[in-house]
C-alpha cells in the first residue's frame, strides 16, 4: 500500500511538471515590416525579422512558438533548447507567407520549423552553398512545407556556366534524428544531401524538380527516404547525376570502405525528364539509384517507380541482405537516350561478392547481374515494345501497373506539370 502510494504520488508530480510547463508555453510573433526588437513579442508588439531573435540571444523557451508574419526575415541562424523535451515551433502565423535568404540550425536541438519560403533569389542573389543547412552539432530537427529554390524561374535561358554557378544545395543535413517533410525543392545542384553523421534522417513526402547532380544523397545509417518526388535532371556536364545515390566510407573518409545499413528507400516517383522542352538534354543520363560504392547492409528497396534513359535503374556494388521488391523500372517514353533500365546486383569493385540479397516481384525490361542473389522470384521482364498492355498510361509517364487497384501516378505527374508551367510564366 506504501508503494502504491508513493508512485501515485510520484505519478501526481509528473502530471503536475508537464501541466506547469505547457502552462507557461509563450507564443511569439515576428513582424520584419513593422516589428522592433525593443518590443515585448506579443501579438500587439511583435519583435521584427526571424535572424534578429537568435542575433539578440531572445529568450524562448521549450514549448514556446514564434510566429513569423509576412516579410523578409533574413538569414536566421536557429540555436538553443539544448537538452530540452519539447520542442519550439516557428511557423507562419494564418495567411502569412515569411520569406529567408537562407537558414542555419547549429548548436540546437527539437526546433520544428514549418513554411518557409528559402531562396537568395529574393534579394536578387545567386548563390552556392546550402540553402537549409542542419549542423552536426543540432539533432531532432523538423522541417516541413518549405520552398526552397535557387530560382522560381524556368532556367531555359541559363548557360552551362550559370547552372553550375548559380544554383545552390537546397538541403544538407549532418546532424542526427532529422526529419524533412512535404517541402518542393526546385532549380538546385543537390535536392537534399543526407550526410554520413545524419543518422535516423527521414526523408519524406518531398518533391524535387530541376537538379544539376544528384536529387538525394544518403549517407548515412538507419534512415528513410519514403513517398518522394524526384525529377527533371539537367545534364551539363560529364558528371553521372543519380536521383539518388549513396557510397560508404570507413571512419578516415575512405570511399567503398566500411558499409552504410539499415536503409529504407521506399514508394518514390523517379522521373529523369518530364518537360520535353527542358533544357540541357541528357549527356550521360540520370541514374535511378546508384549505390556504386558499397558495402550496402540490410536495405529496403521497396515500391518504388522509377523512369529514366539510362542503364542503372536499381544498382547495388556490395550488397548484403538487401531486398529490391516490389518496384516499376521502365525507359523514359521521351526517349532521349537510347538505353534501357535494369535493376542489378554486382561485387563490390574491390573488397569482395554480394550476398544473402533478394529480387522479386518488379517489374523491368532487364535484370542484369544478379551477384549474391539468393531469392529471385516473381519478377517480370517486359520489353519496351510491350509496356502497354502492362502499364496505364506510360507514354504519359502513368506507369503505374494495370493490375494495381490502388491509386495511379497521374496526380504526381499533375503536379510537376504544374510547377514546370509555373517556372515558365516567370521566364
Amino acid at each position: 500500500m506504501k508503494i502504491n502510494t508513493m508512485l501515485k504520488k510520484v505519478s501526481l508530480l509528473i502530471c503536475c511538471c508537464i501541466s506547469i510547463s505547457q502552462a507557461y508555453a509563450t507564443n511569439y510573433y515576428c513582424d520584419p515590416i513593422k516589428g522592433n526588437m525593443r518590443n515585448k513579442g506579443n501579438q500587439s508588439a511583435p519583435w521584427s525579422s526571424l535572424d534578429s531573435v537568435f542575433i539578440t540571444k531572445k529568450a524562448v523557451l521549450p514549448g514556446d512558438t514564434i510566429f513569423l508574419r509576412n516579410g523578409y526575415h533574413g538569414f536566421p541562424k536557429v540555436q538553443g533548447n539544448i537538452n530540452a523535451q519539447e520542442y519550439i515551433v516557428i511557423v507562419p502565423e494564418k495567411n502569412q507567407h515569411p520569406t529567408v535568404k537562407k537558414i542555419e540550425i547549429a548548436n540546437a536541438e527539437r526546433w520544428k520549423i514549418i513554411g518557409l519560403k528559402v531562396s537568395p533569389e529574393l534579394i536578387k542573389s545567386y548563390e552556392k552553398g546550402d540553402f537549409v543547412g542542419i549542423k552536426s552539432s543540432a539533432k531532432f530537427i523538423e522541417i516541413d512545407r518549405f520552398i526552397i529554390s535557387s530560382t522560381d524561374s524556368a532556367v531555359n535561358n541559363w548557360s552551362v556556366n550559370e547552372i553550375q554557378n548559380k544554383l545552390g544545395i537546397g538541403i544538407r543535413i549532418e546532424g542526427s534524428d532529422c526529419t524533412i517533410s512535404n517541402t518542393q525543392i526546385t532549380q538546385v545542384q543537390f535536392g537534399i544531401v543526407v550526410s554520413k553523421p545524419a543518422v535516423r534522417s527521414n526523408i519524406n513526402h518531398n518533391i524535387i524538380y530541376g537538379f544539376a547532380n544528384d536529387g538525394i544523397r544518403g549517407l548515412s545509417n538507419n534512415s528513410r527516404f519514403e513517398y518522394n518526388t524526384i525529377s527533371g535532371s539537367y545534364s551539363v556536364d560529364d558528371n553521372h547525376d543519380d536521383a539518388f545515390q549513396s557510397w560508404s566510407t570507413d571512419d578516415a573518409g575512405k570511399v567503398g570502405a566500411g558499409k552504410i545499413e539499415n536503409v529504407v528507400f521506399s514508394h518514390n516517383f523517379v522521373i529523369s525528364q518530364l518537360d520535353p522542352a527542358q533544357p540541357f538534354k541528357q549527356i550521360t543520363g540520370m541514374q535511378g539509384v546508384g549505390n556504386f560504392d558499397g558495402f550496402f547492409e540490410n536495405w529496403l528497396v521497396d515500391g518504388n517507380v522509377i523512369i529514366t534513359d539510362m542503364w542503372h535503374g536499381i544498382a547495388f556494388y556490395g550488397a548484403i541482405n538487401c531486398k529490391i521488391i516490389n518496384n516499376v523500372i521502365v525507359k523514359n517514353p521521351l526517349n532521349i537516350l537510347p538505353q534501357t533500365p535494369w535493376i542489378a546486383i554486382y561485387n563490390h569493385k574491390k573488397l569482395g561478392p554480394s550476398s544473402e540479397n533478394e529480387i522479386s516481384n518488379n517489374f523491368t525490361s532487364t535484370i542484369g547481374e544478379k551477384k549474391g542473389v539468393a531469392i529471385l522470384k516473381n519478377n517480370s521482364e517486359i520489353p519496351v515494345a510491350e509496356y502497354a498492355k502492362y502499364l496505364k498510361n506510360w507514354k504519359a509517364f502513368d506507369a503505374t501497373l494495370i493490375s494495381n487497384k490502388s491509386d495511379s501516378l497521374f496526380k504526381k505527374v499533375e503536379t510537376l506539370k504544374a510547377i514546370i508551367k509555373s517556372q515558365k510564366r516567370r521566364i
